[in-house]
């Protein structure tokens, strides 16, 4: 049938031409208002009262107090689901404003994004900034995109922010905390040849006139079975006896000195000194 929706049919006629009855257009006008009554009725059951249309995704914000995001060199997220040793994965796409990665993707259950952000500070170092999150997908998928606000590179924030040492040639990384109450460092190498891993940490208060009084200091110094069979650190207790020396004592800047060492005396070193 070649009949077109909104064609006006009179009774008692017919329309030999293409074959078009009275009672076959009435048929199929009948057929075009029950499917547009369903069309009205999924659009309605999609636009359910506070759930967003459009992607679901995760989104980092960058407002007023936030780092720069033209220092922003890279960010992804590793996501981890409750009862599955499984991770997922995903680099956040960089837009104006800012950072996102897709979750209408995910499956049902209780979820944590492990969050990390790179950016640039000064000659001496960059930061890495690193926040988990926790949500919950429930059953049929997410309903609505999360928000968080982007890094402000405050001891105080919710992402936690690490002094970022990177020699890209020899595959070195490492992470240092700018809090002086926090212990944890990683490091990561390219190859076994490196072996040698000496950390430096000060936190020290400057006081009126100029003079940089020290709070604390520790040294950690590994040479045998520092890291993992993938030539990873993750250590969490080593700078502990530091944090308890800092304590609760006023200290409002620090230094940070790392050498990674390999046999023959070859090294690497990175130093850098901030205000709290």
């Amino acid at each position: 049938m070649n009949a077109t929706i909104g064609t006006v049919v009179t009774a008692g006629t017919t329309s030999r031409g293409n074959g078009f009855s009275y009672f076959n257009g009435v048929k199929n006008l009948m057929i075009v208002g029950i499917m547009l009554l369903g069309l009205i009725a999924c659009r309605k059951d999609k636009d359910k009262p506070g759930e967003e249309t459009g992607d679901k995704e995760l989104v980092v914000s960058f407002v007023s107090g936030s780092i720069d995001q033209s220092l922003v060199d890279s960010a992804f997220v590793i996501l981890k689901k409750a009862g599955s040793a499984q991770q997922t994965f995903k680099r956040f796409e960089k837009k104006a404003g800012t950072l996102s990665f897709y979750i209408e993707d995910l499956s049902a259950g209780s979820w944590t994004a492990e969050m990390y952000v790179f950016a640039r500070f000064n000659a001496s170092g960059g930061r890495r900034y690193k926040q988990e999150k926790a949500f919950v997908v429930p059953t049929g998928g997410i309903k609505n995109s999360i928000t968080l606000n982007a890094p402000t590179g405050s001891i105080t924030d919710a992402w936690k922010s690490y002094a970022f040492f990177r020699y890209v040639a020899e595959g070195i990384s490492v992470s240092v905390p700018i809090d002086a109450s926090n212990p944890h460092f990683d490091v990561e190498v390219g190859e076994a040849k490196w072996n040698h891993f000496y950390i430096e940490r000060y936190a020290n208060n400057r006081l009126t006139g100029g003079a940089n009084a020290k709070v604390a200091e520790q040294i950690w110094d590994c040479t045998s079975g520092c890291y993992t069979s993938d030539r990873f650190i993750n250590n969490s207790t080593a700078f502990l006896p530091f944090v308890q020396e800092v304590g609760n004592k006023e200290w409002n800047n620090g230094l940070i000195i790392v050498v990674v060492g390999a046999p023959g005396g070859l090294a690497v070193q990175f130093s850098h000194s901030y205000n709290k």
